[in-house]
């Protein structure tokens, strides 16, 4: 039995006093997709996470940055190195996904609830499927939210 939870609504209505997930590069850089919404609405984990990477750059590969916040905790898990053209294989991503989930689930010692949208899949292109199979390997138990889409 699957311990993911899917809902249609955004990432960032998430309870409080939770933890939100997304998959970031080592570059230090959130300048699309949904890692650009991360960093226009959470400036402060953004210059955390910005500062992480120029000190530890690709060695962070596979692990998970926790970043404490007022209403959320924000995890960024380094699935890739780069983005864009230079972003790593399918593969990498989601053995680096592998190793960066089970690293937050170290770190999450409060047992606060996981939020995330369908990380990987945006982006880094890899297929949800494949960033599922990992999570339900892993047993994590976590929401995933589906972007409601505006009625035009």
């Amino acid at each position: 039995m699957s311990k993911l939870t899917y809902i249609k609504k955004d990432i960032f209505s998430a309870p409080g006093n939770s933890i939100l997930v997304h998959a970031c590069n080592t570059k230090g850089c959130w300048g699309a997709g949904i890692a650009l919404a991360f960093r226009e609405r959470y400036p402060e984990a953004f210059t955390v996470y910005n500062q992480h990477c120029k000190e530890e750059g690709s060695a962070t590969l596979g692990t998970c940055l926790l970043i404490s916040g007022e209403r959320h905790d924000i995890a960024c898990l380094f699935t890739s190195r780069a983005y864009g053209e230079q972003k790593d294989k399918p593969e990498q991503i989601l053995d680096a996904t592998r190793t960066a989930m089970s690293d937050l689930m170290r770190q999450n010692t409060k047992g606060k609830e996981i939020h995330a949208c369908r990380i990987n899949s945006g982006k880094f292109g890899v297929p949800w499927v494949d960033t599922e199979r990992v999570l339900e390997e892993l047993n994590v138990k976590m929401t995933i939210y589906d972007p409601v889409v505006p009625v035009e």
